[in-house]
């Protein structure tokens, strides 16, 4: 028996949530198409063959350009060298950029961490555009302890992706239950799944400028559990863009949002969503703190 946590690193939008809901078979991780949809580190364990394999999907690491981005990049970067392995998330599809490379620099800092290069969207390279691929990563990235290439979209290359792991996983110890998926708290995975609908039903700026709270829950023995709601903006058109026209896009918001955790509670609720305006708030240390996006130093 051997068990392992593991940190699955790149720059946003890489494909870090969607290969660990592949890999852990559940929805641990909100996925979008939108930068910077991955705000914590969370965990996602996998228990095979009698291991236990616990992936830490980490938000995009990047220049940040306000608190909560220095707050996503930190938290991301503090867990290098608390874990067995890294995995470094690169989309082979594009260009190695200086995102990338900044990336690797932070990864370099975890000094005596292994890191494997997991080269990421294979399905979208022909054989000659992935032999390149490999020379370009000797060439911009430097040398890795394993290389594996996959597809997290279509869970191609999984298999070769955990062999590769294993030698770097301690033996005869295991951390969680093995109904455990997650280590996140129901009301986190709420509220997480609220931003996940506004994510994909708006555009722009929209998306970065959304925080999400649970108010109140009340809870009745007898009927639905009420739950309320607070979406957070940073100006008063951003609030009328997500009410949308006579309340439409909150509607839509709210009725998926809640077939999703009526799906992850087992049971029918009440959700009320509201939205209120917090003026640059990605910028305000307290009111980040409220959030739990600022750690104490």
């Amino acid at each position: 028996m051997k068990a392992g946590f593991i940190a699955v690193v790149g720059r946003p939008n890489v494909g870090k949530s969607t290969l660990i809901n592949k890999l852990v078979s559940e929805k641990v991780a909100i996925v979008s198409d939108k930068a910077g949809t991955t705000r914590d580190n969370i965990k996602g364990i996998l228990n095979l063959n009698n291991n236990q394999y616990i992936f830490i999907d980490t938000p995009g690491i990047h220049k940040a350009k306000h608190l909560l981005g220095e707050y996503m990049t930190n938290s991301a970067i503090r867990v290098l060298k608390d874990v067995d392995v890294i995995l470094f998330l690169l989309d082979g599809s594009q260009e190695i950029s200086t995102g990338d490379q900044f990336v690797m620099e932070r990864v370099m800092e975890a000094k005596k961490t292994p890191r494997i290069l997991v080269i990421n969207k294979i399905d979208k390279l022909s054989d000659e555009q992935l032999a390149a691929k490999r020379e370009e990563v000797k060439e911009k990235l430097g040398e890795f302890d394993g290389i594996v290439e996959i597809s997290g979209q279509y869970a191609f290359g999984l298999p070769r992706l955990l062999e590769a792991i294993e030698p770097f996983m301690e033996e005869g110890i295991k951390y969680y239950p093995d109904d455990m998926y997650t280590d996140m708290s129901v009301y986190k995975i709420i509220t997480e799944i609220v931003r996940e609908k506004i994510l994909l039903k708006t555009r722009d700026e929209i998306p970065h400028s959304v925080a999400i709270e649970i108010l109140d829950v009340a809870k009745r023995e007898k009927g639905r559990d009420k739950f309320d709601v607070n979406i957070y903006v940073e100006r008063d058109s951003q609030k009328g863009i997500i009410i949308g026209k006579n309340g439409k896009l909150l509607k839509e918001i709210g009725t998926e949002a809640r077939k999703d955790i009526e799906t992850l509670l087992g049971e029918p609720i009440y959700l009320t969503l509201w939205v209120k305006v917090k003026d640059d708030w990605r910028k305000k240390k307290p009111f980040l703190k409220e959030l739990g996006y600022v750690d104490e130093k």
